[in-house]
């Protein structure tokens, strides 16, 4: 049911060139491409953990629009991540994006974007945390000025 090249060992890749990760639920697994059988959506494409049961086991489970973004998801982190860790990790995690781009851009109905986005909602809150840092200060300068004040007014009695 999963895609590959034949060769011995799990498939890395899918059938339709997709990555297929450790399931980032269980962390036990790796993902795999499935066929969906029900009549309301036989044929239709879906990745999950081996380990997932209708209703029971691993929850993870993604049509395979939702799986791009979930690839696209860890490629934001892992270039959040690279940016913290040094740049030498930030060049892997942007191979690494590179490689999964050129993959992903095969694939029916990849327009490109899912990266984009997520740079401009990364962005986004970055600017907003940004914020939140600045009235902090804010805050503090102003509980500082006070507790001034009331030791300075504490000494001229």
């Amino acid at each position: 049911m999963t895609g590959g090249s034949g060769s011995p060992g799990p498939d890395l890749v899918s059938a339709d060139g997709l990555p297929l990760i450790i399931c980032t639920d269980c962390g036990l697994r790796r993902v795999v491409r499935r066929k969906s059988q029900q009549p309301w959506s036989a044929g239709q494409i879906f990745y999950c953990c081996p380990l997932h049961k209708d209703g029971s086991g691993c929850p993870f489970w993604f049509w395979k629009e939702d799986y791009m973004k979930v690839l696209g998801d860890r490629v934001v982190q892992a270039l959040v991540a690279g940016a913290y860790i040094g740049a030498g990790s930030m060049q892997v995690a942007e191979s690494s994006m590179q490689e999964c781009d050129s993959r992903m851009k095969g694939v029916p109905g990849f327009d490109g974007s899912v990266f984009v986005r997520k740079e401009v909602d990364l962005v986004g809150l970055c600017q907003e945390i940004v914020r939140l840092l600045k009235l902090l200060c804010f805050v503090g300068v102003c509980m500082l000025i006070v507790m001034l004040l009331s030791v300075f007014v504490q000494l001229m009695k």
